[in-house]
């Protein structure tokens, strides 16, 4: 997918980063033959953004287009891409791996919807130095072209469903409804994760997800980490109920408990890459 050596631009379009963590993330990625570059000044805070609206704009427009890059790699997610996504909206954008995970996912559906890609949902190089070496390992395999191993998870709904696989953060892909980049899943493995959520706010976004259509002609659903999200001290429900109480009404396959999203282990996927959910599984065939 990206030859080694190819030159990889490092931009920030959403929070403000840790230096020291960014500057490990890196580490590991040149440990393993990447060849990474920081564009200047990256940090130079505005409130929790990692700087301001026009220049994570012009930097992201740079990274996506200029021809010396031959991938793109986020260096944190947070919040801040949905403020800037118009920026794309004019430009021309070839075909570019691009990588990251958590608020990226709003990038890559305002890319995917205009054909762009492919699209690694995998750590952001903030998050790789607290990410599991199985995680580490399967992300580099992917990105040189490997076969990706299957992501063990357990069968929530039972059944076997194929499609483009893409989803992402389950907050992220709610504030995209009523947006010219709301996620059209039809016929698509739909992947949701979460960090930092009450199950209320969880039930809350999941509504909207359904009362957008954004579950509608859904293929499957592979739910990722709930991580540190939080139930009532006195529940008597589970996270899997919360979420069974929505995904369960949609008639499709649903795969639960998979190593995707905000915690040690998180494997990549591609968007659009063939998946199959069945037995608790997410498979990707063409990677």
């Amino acid at each position: 997918m990206i030859a080694p050596g190819a030159p990889i631009a490092v931009v920030a379009p959403a929070g403000a980063f840790d230096p020291a963590r960014l500057q490990a993330g890196v580490a590991i990625a040149r440990a393993h033959g990447r060849d990474l570059t920081l564009f200047p000044d990256l940090l130079r805070p505005v409130r929790y953004l990692a700087s301001s609206d026009e220049q994570r704009a012009s930097q992201l427009v740079e990274a996506l287009t200029d021809p010396g890059w031959t991938a793109v790699w986020i260096a944190r997610g947070g919040f801040g891409i949905t403020r800037i996504l118009h920026a794309l909206e004019t430009v021309e954008l070839p075909a570019r791996p691009v990588i990251g995970f958590s608020d990226a996912t709003a990038l890559f559906a305002a890319l995917w919807r205009r054909g762009v890609g492919p699209l690694v949902h995998g750590p952001v190089l903030h998050s790789l130095s607290a990410t599991d070496e199985g995680s580490i390992e399967h992300l580099f395999d992917m990105l040189a072209g490997r076969p990706a191993a299957p992501l063990e998870g357990e069968t929530w709904v039972a059944g076997v469903a194929e499609g483009p696989i893409v989803g992402g953060n389950l907050a992220t892909l709610t504030s995209l409804c009523g947006t010219p980049w709301q996620l059209d899943a039809r016929d698509a493995v739909l992947v949701l994760e979460e960090v930092g959520e009450y199950a209320y706010r969880i039930d809350r976004m999941l509504q909207q997800l359904t009362d957008a259509g954004v579950f509608d002609r859904v293929a499957g659903v592979a739910v990722g980490q709930l991580v540190d999200c939080r139930l009532p001290a006195d529940a008597t429900f589970t996270f899997r109920d919360v979420m069974l109480d929505h995904l369960g009404r949609l008639g499709v396959p649903v795969v639960g408990d998979l190593p995707i999203g905000h915690g040690p282990a998180n494997r990549a996927f591609v968007w659009g890459t063939r998946g199959t959910l069945r037995d608790g599984r997410l498979e990707q065939s063409d990677v």
